[in-house]
């Protein structure tokens, strides 16, 4: 049956512009490119899938006839946003040909038949729970900077390790990435009911699905959430978002924490200490970041040098009463790391002048970062 429907065009280019990162993706099957459009009765649901990820979205719509046909994504996305006008009008045609009427202009586009498109996934939702939108977002904003990049060797370092625990009667959500070069860990005090969340004991989610998550806890106080063997799954009253679980162990990373000493920390103010870092990366080499960090009694200094523009130095106070340090780091892991921490002051416990550097902040409480240091 041919579908004819009128939806609103704020709310059509909202979430067709979230499936683009989805239907974007360079694939072997051309009809991926593709967001498939279902008609049903008083409303519209998109769906998108890459066989990795898949992201169902339903919204309200004046419906004439009901129908089922898949049409080019990213061309939908242009024609909505281009679009001046309140609403967006689709009628197909003959041979899964649809007119799309927006305002005075008029387009014809050639969709294919929603036969070839993949089937989306089965999921039970009896054994998903309620998990507020703000602990998932800041379980990812304040780890997914440190996930590795696709051209890691470890594949296992692109996603992200998702783990549940207790501590006495407290039941916390932990996310921990790395990329080799250093590790971020965040924990968040969730309620009872996440105790019936099916975590498994390596539960890695990519980087892409960890980003799709992010987008998907904006605009919502809460939502369903659930881990199955192979899959994760969101859902709230007009999203579906499943992602393909990635198959591996995650490295040991307990035993770094294990050898980090919290004897004799050091004090920074947060905010001084980023500025400072903005300022010296400045005169850092492009590929690796260089800087030095000279810590003596109550004083810090930091220097770097680029062969082709000078150098750069930058000295504060800080809380030190220790052995002197002089240490080498990539100066953006440092950055990165200060831009999604809370509070004024962090704790830096380094051991010696080759060993790890631990970040923490009695003013962000369950985050915890280790930075490899370098040679220079």
């Amino acid at each position: 049956m041919s579908f004819h429907f009128n939806v609103n065009r704020d709310a059509f280019l909202k979430s067709i512009a979230a499936q683009q990162n989805i239907t974007n993706k360079k694939g072997t099957l051309a009809i991926l490119a593709n967001v498939m459009i279902e008609v049903e009765t008083g409303q519209v649901v998109l769906t998108a899938t890459d066989l990795e990820i898949g992201l169902k979205l339903t919204l309200p719509a004046e419906v004439i006839s009901t129908g089922v046909l898949t049409l080019p994504s990213k061309k939908l996305f242009e024609i909505a946003r281009e679009s001046g006008s309140t609403d967006i009008s689709f009628r197909e045609l003959d041979n899964n040909w649809v007119e799309i009427t927006a305002g005075s202009s008029v387009y014809r586009l050639a969709g294919m038949m929603a036969d070839e498109f993949p089937q989306f996934p089965d999921y039970e939702e009896e054994h998903m729970i309620r998990i507020e939108s703000d602990i998932m977002a800041d379980l990812v904003d304040k780890t997914s900077f440190s996930i590795a990049l696709d051209k890691e060797n470890m594949f296992t370092l692109t996603a992200a390790l998702l783990q549940k625990f207790k501590e006495g009667d407290q039941l916390f959500l932990k996310m921990i990435t790395s990329d080799g070069h250093r590790l971020t860990i965040m924990s968040r005090e969730v309620g009872e009911s996440v105790d019936k969340l099916q975590v498994h004991p390596s539960t890695l989610i990519p980087r892409r699905g960890i980003q799709e998550i992010r987008k998907f806890c904006e605009n919502k106080t809460d939502y369903l959430f659930g881990i199955e063997p192979k899959q994760a799954v969101l859902k709230s009253e007009d999203a579906l978002l499943i992602i393909r679980l990635m198959e591996g162990d995650f490295p040991d990373f307990q035993g770094l924490l294990n050898m980090l000493s919290k004897e004799n920390p050091i004090l920074i103010d947060r905010l001084r200490f980023l500025e400072g870092l903005k300022r010296i990366n400045l005169f850092t080499e492009d590929l690796f970041h260089a800087i030095k960090i000279d810590i003596q009694e109550n004083n810090i200094v930091l220097t770097s040098q680029n062969a082709d523009f000078g150098s750069a130095k930058d000295e504060f106070p800080i809380s030190h009463s220790s052995t002197p340090l002089s240490l080498g780091f990539n100066c953006r892991y440092f950055i990165e790391t200060l831009q999604v921490m809370d509070g004024s002051s962090i704790s830096v416990n380094i051991n010696s002048e080759e060993s790890p550097c631990m970040i923490t902040s009695d003013d962000d409480s369950g985050f915890l970062s280790v930075i490899m240091p370098m040679k220079i």
